[in-house]
């Protein structure tokens, strides 16, 4: 399917001309007139809401192959009748109600072609926008546009590119003194983003929910700022996510989130509780994995943090330079397995070898013995089999330092030993060869065995 393609730089195509370019009202945008063909709903308006989106669904199923039209039904839930071509007697028929749309607004727009990109870029949406279960065909650029009210694009499925970068979400919306919009949220909640997304530098003024959304492809959210509560709630990103820079006041959820390819977020700053941990759905827990490199280098995370029950199938994650909050929680963690080879063994020691120093700096020290423990792991296999011996002694008798029934138990099966030895060999009455074999097993911690009367 034809359409725009992003590189993995994140950069945008005329970013700085758009940027400068005029605002503009949606009203007099022939892709806004074409997605309200039958008028703007009010946000109670179900009907309307769903005659405008079967319209627009129809308009561009033209462009829906079958593998595409089959996952819209069976995976986004779209009725199977929206996705089924306009005949040439309906087309006339929505041409018809395009220009009566244009007729009330004094213009004369041309209907938008179903094969061209769709473009709201720079546009100023003065109302609610409602999106919601729309079907985007093309590359559909949303670039610097400004959203008023609430904003909707609950199950809106974008099968190629779309571009948010610079968009503006406010609420709420005061015009002159007069009070419009109570809070305006901003929802792509199930949406699906199988060509890539772009919100870079956006702004969400309030909430904004990517709750249970699917990125098939890298979503750019590099120096993207959420002023209320970003959720993310069990998304799905089979691509590179990229949060650099992304600044997050007022809290961030990624409970349940999986983060499939490499998760960036880098100099990324949570002011307040962030989660990444695992969650119910249901009577469903589901987990906050990463599947490739996770980067928090030079992040801050300035509250509460928990990580509980997150999974790292593949790489620890990078705090290199990072600052992280007393209130980390780390329980429940399931670690990559320990590398295989001298290569990557220097990555999983340098990034748990960061923990460790970060955790000591906290004072949480069951949490830096438990990454100086991975660490030690990791060493091991750096140095091989007949180097690392140490450290595997080390781990069996003690784990790493972290158990004290180890040693005791390996002081108790010495003495044992030691106890049958005499019996065996020695003269001395049950009794006799267990204390003897006692005060030689303590011996260096200053017990003596001249105590014991000889038999």
């Amino acid at each position: 399917m034809g359409g725009r393609t992003m590189d993995d730089s994140g950069k945008r195509e005329s970013e700085g001309e758009e940027e400068k370019a005029p605002k503009k009202k949606a009203e007099g945008n022939p892709w806004y007139l074409l997605a309200t063909l039958y008028g703007v709903p009010e946000p109670e308006d179900h009907e309307l809401q769903l005659k405008n989106r079967l319209a627009w669904n129809r308009y561009f199923a033209a462009n829906l192959d079958e593998e595409t039209r089959k996952d819209l039904i069976e995976e986004r839930q779209l009725f199977e009748i929206e996705l089924v071509p306009f005949s040439l007697e309906e087309l006339q028929e929505i041409a018809t109600a395009f220009a009566e749309r244009c007729k009330v607004l004094a213009k004369e727009l041309a209907l938008p072609s179903s094969s061209a990109d769709i473009d709201f870029s720079n546009l100023v949406f003065e109302q609610d926008a409602f999106f919601e279960g729309y079907s985007f065909s093309r590359f559909s650029c949303f670039r610097s546009a400004v959203f008023s009210g609430d904003t909707s694009f609950r199950g809106a499925a974008f099968s190629v590119l779309a571009s948010f970068d610079g968009a503006a979400f406010f609420g709420p919306a005061i015009f002159d003194g007069v009070f419009f919009s109570a809070r305006a949220v901003a929802s792509f909640h199930g949406a699906a983003f199988s060509g890539g997304a772009a919100f870079g530098d956006a702004t969400f003024s309030n909430d904004a929910i990517f709750d249970r959304a699917v990125f098939s492809l890298n979503a750019f959210f590099k120096g993207t700022a959420f002023f209320d509560q970003a959720s993310f709630f069990g998304a799905t990103f089979s691509g590179e996510a990229d949060f650099d820079g992304a600044a997050f006041p007022a809290g961030a959820n990624f409970n349940g989130t999986s983060f499939c390819d490499k998760a960036s977020f880098f100099g990324a700053t949570f002011s307040r509780t962030a989660s990444f941990s695992r969650a119910s759905l249901g009577e469903k827990i589901i987990f906050t994995r990463f599947g490739g490199t996770t980067s928090f280098v030079n992040a801050e995370m300035n509250a509460e943090t928990s990580f509980q029950g997150a999974i790292f199938e593949k790489k620890p994650p990078w705090f290199f330079g990072a600052k992280l909050h007393q209130g980390t929680v780390w329980r429940d963690i399931t670690w990559p397995p320990m590398p295989k080879d001298k290569d990557n063994a220097g990555e999983f020691i340098d990034a748990y070898a960061c923990l460790t120093l970060e955790m000591d700096r906290l004072k949480k020290h069951d949490d830096e013995l438990d990454f100086f423990a991975l660490e030690l792991q990791s060493r091991r296999v750096l140095l091989g089999p007949l180097r690392g011996l140490p450290i595997a002694l080390y781990g069996l008798v003690s784990d790493y330092g972290r158990s004290y029934a180890r040693p005791l138990y390996a002081l108790f099966a010495v003495a044992a030993l030691g106890m049958l030895v005499l019996l065996l060999f020695g003269a001395l009455a049950p009794r006799q060869s267990l204390g003897l074999s006692i005060a030689n097993t303590l011996n260096v911690f200053g017990f003596r065995k001249d105590f014991f009367e000889p038999g």
